[in-house]
């Protein structure tokens, strides 16, 4: 079978208003034909002004027990650290992650908007 991408739904124009303000996507098992985790491509908008936004993630050996999002590095620490961010979408490369199940959280730093949306997919390499 060929490798090919695909790509999964994390965050549909969902508000991220600050920090502390985390949303969760469901967990993802990643277990079979995943090949990698490519990237995170996302889309923030705010019409207050420009969305400064982070990405994390939590590992589970078996989708019940999660570590912290500290545990690992950071996706993406702020969104205005990115040169020349357009306002259409942007894809960040994803670290590798060696465990079966994933979550992600996106929140709000401390300069974003209270009405920051956020509409998100993960890419998989699927083989």
């Amino acid at each position: 079978m060929a490798e090919r991408l695909h790509n999964i739904r994390l965050f549909d124009a969902a508000l991220v208003s600050g920090l502390g303000s985390g949303i969760v996507s469901s967990a993802l098992n990643i277990r079979h034909d995943v090949i990698r985790l490519e990237s995170l491509m996302f889309l923030a908008s705010s019409p207050a002004s420009r969305a400064d936004i982070s990405f994390e993630y939590a590992v589970s050996p078996n989708n019940v027990t999660f570590g912290s999002y500290a545990d690992n590095a950071a996706i993406l620490t702020s969104t205005v650290s990115l040169a020349g961010i357009s306002a259409g979408y942007v894809a960040v490369a994803m670290p590798t992650v060696l465990a079966p199940f994933v979550r992600f959280q996106c929140s709000g730093t401390g300069s974003n908007p209270t009405d920051t949306r956020v509409t998100a997919d993960l890419i998989l390499r699927l083989g």
